[in-house]
């Protein structure tokens, strides 16, 4: 038997009034993401017709985590690096994102109120020849409250042709088909970047 729906006005507004407010949250992350990535494109001196089809508003997405309390040490989110140029983290103060240095040193990033994270993606570090190191990161569950997180995820145009003397030239498409591979043969594990590394290149 199908359950009666009531209607609730109060609730519909405010799902409306969320939307709008979201809306207008991932406009600003857009032109702050363009920002920050001109800077970096510049200090890079990557051609400008190149660059501007490396960071596309249209393949962006944005993304609402809530992690759930929990009394035993487990992990909200597993290490891994994000498939993007650039990710824009708003938080909460409940804590436990992590960031990794080095091959295995797991630093606490401990939440500042009216700020936000930066998280370098795959894209960027091939874009940058290994310059800019795409950023492992996981998050650990908390005993007592729950964490929420924003994230907005910044990818380059899907046909863009990715140019490094690192990597073989690849697309975002090729890049996102290779993720989605992994995912099904390896599990939460991906290889990456290293799908397109090239032999000669070094680490």
């Amino acid at each position: 038997m199908l359950a009666s729906y009531e209607y609730k006005p109060n609730l519909l507004d405010a799902i409306c009034c969320s939307r709008l407010v979201l809306d207008e949250y991932g406009r600003h992350q857009s032109r702050l993401a363009a920002t920050i990535f001109k800077a970096m494109a510049e200090n890079l001196n990557l051609d400008q017709n190149l660059y501007e089809s490396y960071l596309s508003p249209s393949t962006a997405s944005m993304r609402i985590y809530r992690y759930l309390k929990c009394p035993l040490p487990v992990w909200g989110l597993d290490a891994h690096t994000d498939s993007t140029v650039l990710t824009v983290l708003t938080h909460d103060e409940v804590g436990g994102f992590q960031v990794c240095k080095g091959d295995d040193e797991w630093i606490d990033v401990e939440p500042i109120p009216n700020t936000l994270v930066l998280i370098l993606g795959d894209l960027i570090q091939a874009m940058s020849d290994d310059k800019y190191k795409s950023v492992k990161h996981r998050v650990k569950a908390n005993k007592y409250k729950e964490r929420i997180s924003v994230g907005y995820f910044v990818f380059s145009a899907v046909d863009a042709v990715i140019q490094s003397s690192k990597y073989k030239p690849f697309t975002y498409a090729d890049f996102r088909a290779g993720v989605q591979q992994d995912l099904k043969t390896l599990g939460y594990k991906k290889v990456g970047l290293g799908h397109f590394k090239l032999p000669h290149a070094s680490p």
